[in-house]
């Protein structure tokens, strides 16, 4: 018998079969997306939701989605919002509604307040608040084949303090059939904002949804078991309604000729091996079986609650919020003296240091990627060091370190005499960043500081510099990836300073309100409550210039060589989006002077202490 064709059509339907599973459920359908994440409330600021919505909306993108996506929120957006989720659905799609941020009930119906809502009263919350049910209304009129809601809104909020009837979280909804409503705490109870990069429920959601040939039932019940499990049973995930068909993030249903108990290799082999291997030191204490699972996987589908959970293994005892006392639900804040820089105490942490290869505007001095863990809180400043601060410290010191400085003319820089942080060749008020100093320059203010008082200020190292502009992000600015966005958070190189600079590199299509620097503090600080890393101006740090990473300290000490004729300066200034990324490096001699060029300053946690009132 010639068994040839007989083995060709098996290899040929086994193929089949691997390719099929490999594919999604129903390849072909259309999966639409709204992300909502309010962080800037006037009356009670979140720390995460801004971070959960960029993350979640990333994710739904690489599975698939077609996604819309807000942050923060006002009253007058919602309408345009919905509209435009509504013309993207069709019968038969897939659709999801992501929310992280205030939200509440009252009689009975859930409200998502916006970051503007002026609610005194009642009254004024469906004025103010997108209403879950028109959400649920819009998909149901487009007929949608399923419907996802995520709703990470339990946390306690300030605007039912005056309410006779509204409760604390959210109140149950009678799902229609076909969709399933998951929130990240029990009707009616409330769950915490967090203090690492994203709120515990939503951590958890991330590290879920790609794992493959996962239905969404058992999606929904892992990430009820890690959240219980991680809060320790005080917070309790919960979902309403059903569905008719499947569905899957990633993948479909595996085929009985592929699963384990056929006698068939199982598919996603690779992925099954991270999963075990995370299932096996997930509840350890120990901060090395972590960074073991982050030298393996640094883009591993559980990296980023590896990271959360390493921030806090790593602090030390009571210190468990990342800081000191805290100042108005942030992190600790304090000055050492009325010219001194304010200061703001990070967590301990790891991270993963440099960009992908796929990041726009990375280069090769930005990798290898590798991971750092910097085993001791830090004190960094809030903000840059002003002209005000600097001007106290030559008054006091007598300190000359003037002279020139390369400033922009026509097509090129030039280091032209009289130029100095006097007069960099623009304007400035005391509260703009220090510019036109050097290296030693900053060195000089630092030795004049720590004499003030009494205690080592320092440069910050290069790793703890990206570390602090990250803020436990892990995209290329702590906003997201969109550099389109640049102008909410940092002072750039948009299309006013290209009008009037005429710079030779890519402007952002933006206007942020600013042709050169800008006061300290304008723009939104990241999630360690540190403003203007990215953007404003370039900042020192202590490490020499290298070429690449290869041989670089993975414990957040500078990168110190016998020869060091280049030093190390980080955030991009008013430049371009191919420089304004937490990844991007530059450097120069210690003497040079640039009008893009200023600096901040970092303490010791435990001197940091010795400040405590």
């Amino acid at each position: 018998m010639d068994t040839l064709p007989a083995l060709r059509l098996f290899v040929v339907v086994l193929v089949s079969l691997l390719l099929a599973a490999a594919m999604p459920l129903h390849a072909e359908e259309k999966r639409v997306a709204l992300v909502v994440g309010n962080s800037a409330y006037r009356a009670s600021p979140l720390r995460n939701p801004g971070n959960d919505a960029h993350a979640i909306a990333a994710k739904l993108e690489k599975l698939g989605f077609e996604v819309i996506v807000r942050e923060d929120l006002r009253t007058r957006q919602i309408a345009p919002m919905l509209r435009e989720f509504r013309s993207h659905l069709q019968p038969g799609s897939v659709a999801l509604f992501f929310y992280a941020g205030h939200g509440m009930q009252l009689k009975g119906v859930n409200y998502l307040p916006t970051i503007d809502a002026e609610i005194a009263g009642e009254e004024d919350v469906p004025l103010h608040s997108l209403n879950v049910g028109q959400v649920l209304e819009i998909m149901e009129e487009s007929k949608t084949r399923l419907n996802l809601i995520f709703l990470d809104a339990c946390r306690n909020n300030p605007f039912t303090r005056r309410f006779r009837s509204g409760g604390g979280g959210l109140a149950r909804v009678e799902a229609p059939s076909g969709t399933l409503i998951s929130f990240a705490t029990r009707p009616g109870s409330v769950a915490a904002d967090g203090d690492d990069e994203h709120g515990l429920y939503t951590q958890h959601l991330l590290s879920q949804m790609e794992v493959p040939h996962q239905p969404i039932e058992q999606t929904l019940k892992r990430v009820v078991g890690g959240v219980k499990k991680d809060s320790d049973g005080q917070q309790e995930p919960w979902m309403e309604g059903s569905l008719e068909g499947d569905f899957y993030f990633v993948g479909g249903p595996l085929p009985l000729a592929a699963s384990p108990n056929a006698g068939a290799p199982a598919l996603g082999e690779a992925a099954t091996f991270e999963l075990s291997f995370w299932d096996s030191i997930r509840a350890s204490k120990n901060p090395d079986d972590l960074r073991a699972y982050l030298e393996k996987y640094p883009l591993g589908q559980f990296a980023s609650l590896a990271e959360a959970r390493l921030r806090r293994l790593l602090l030390p005892p009571g210190h468990e919020s990342g800081g000191l006392e805290r100042d108005g639900g942030n992190s600790k804040v304090f000055r050492d003296c009325p010219q001194c820089p304010e200061m703001v105490v990070i967590p301990a942490g790891a991270f993963q240091m440099g960009a992908p290869s796929r990041e726009a505007g990375s280069g090769d001095a930005e990798r290898p990627r590798h991971l750092v863990t910097l085993q001791h809180p830090l004190a960094v400043g809030r903000n840059e060091v002003t002209r005000g601060q600097y001007a106290a410290f030559v008054k006091d010191s007598g300190y000359r370190g003037e002279g020139s400085c390369h400033v922009w003319i026509g097509p090129e820089w030039v280091n032209q005499p009289g130029r100095s942080w006097r007069d960099p060749d623009f304007s400035q008020t005391d509260d703009h960043p220090a510019v036109c100093v050097s290296w030693l320059d900053a060195r000089a203010y630092l030795a004049w500081l720590a004499r003030k008082s009494g205690k080592p200020y320092r440069l910050l190292s290069e790793s703890e510099w990206e570390y602090a502009a990250r803020a436990g992000t892990r995209t290329s600015r702590f906003w997201g990836d969109d550099p389109g966005l640049a102008c909410d958070h940092a002072n750039v190189h948009d299309a006013d300073t290209q009008q009037s600079r005429r710079f030779d590199w890519e402007a952002h299509d933006c206007h942020d309100g600013y042709v050169e620097t800008a006061p300290v503090g304008r723009f939104k600080p990241n999630a360690f409550g540190l403003h203007d890393l990215l953007g404003n101006v370039w900042e020192w740090v202590e490490d020499c210039q290298t070429v690449n990473y290869i041989g670089a300290p993975s414990d957040g000490r500078a990168r110190i060589t016998d020869d060091c004729p280049r030093r190390i300066y980080r955030g991009g200034g008013w430049s371009g989006p191919a420089s304004v990324r937490a990844a991007t490096r530059n450097g120069n001699s210690p003497s040079y002077r640039s009008q893009l060029l200023g600096f901040r300053v970092a303490l010791p946690i435990a001197d940091a202490e010795q400040g405590r009132p």
